[in-house]
């Protein structure tokens, strides 16, 4: 390999390293504040399917932002896509493979199609009315890393609130 191939080789690599750096500093994956334990409904883990999955970054937080998808989980859960005001919850794996979106999970929406979920929501159904895509909205709840998928996520959800 002559010199100068040698060193283009290089400057793409410092480049991708230099993109890879501040992409890592962009979407850091931390919660935007902390709010009092009792913001949020430490009994809603009784109804999350497989905790274990879930690393805990924040036990109670608030993310604001705009509703772009709403999902029902064969577990039993509403998901909820929020583009978040604050891209600092996002980590990188929320931009690459969620569409730069917060998933946040509703527990015991529904009814789930999951036969090994229906034990985590026996006489449970959650209160928390979904919103609409479109609405802006205020969602607080235990701020994670969901281990399977690699993103962050609030889950499970306190409660939802639409701004005006």
């Amino acid at each position: 390999m002559s010199r100068t191939s040698k060193s283009v080789v290089l400057a793409a690599v410092v480049a991708v390293l230099g993109v890879f750096a501040a992409a890592k500093l962009r979407y850091s994956g931390k919660p935007p504040l902390k709010l009092p334990a009792a913001e949020c409904d430490p009994d809603l883990w009784k109804h999350v399917y497989e905790p274990e999955r879930l690393r805990v970054i924040e036990a109670c937080t608030a993310v604001e932002g705009r509703v772009v998808s709403l999902y029902s989980a064969v577990d039993g859960d509403m998901h909820i896509g929020i583009d978040p005001e604050h891209k600092s919850v996002l980590n990188l794996v929320n931009v690459m493979h969620a569409g730069s979106e917060l998933v946040v999970e509703v527990v015991c929406d529904h009814a789930p199609p999951d036969k090994g979920a229906v034990p985590f929501c026996a006489g449970f159904t959650s209160s928390v009315t979904a919103p609409r895509v479109g609405d802006r909205v205020r969602v607080t709840g235990a701020y994670v890393t969901d281990r399977e998928n690699g993103w962050n996520e609030i889950h499970p959800v306190t409660r939802v609130e639409v701004l005006h």
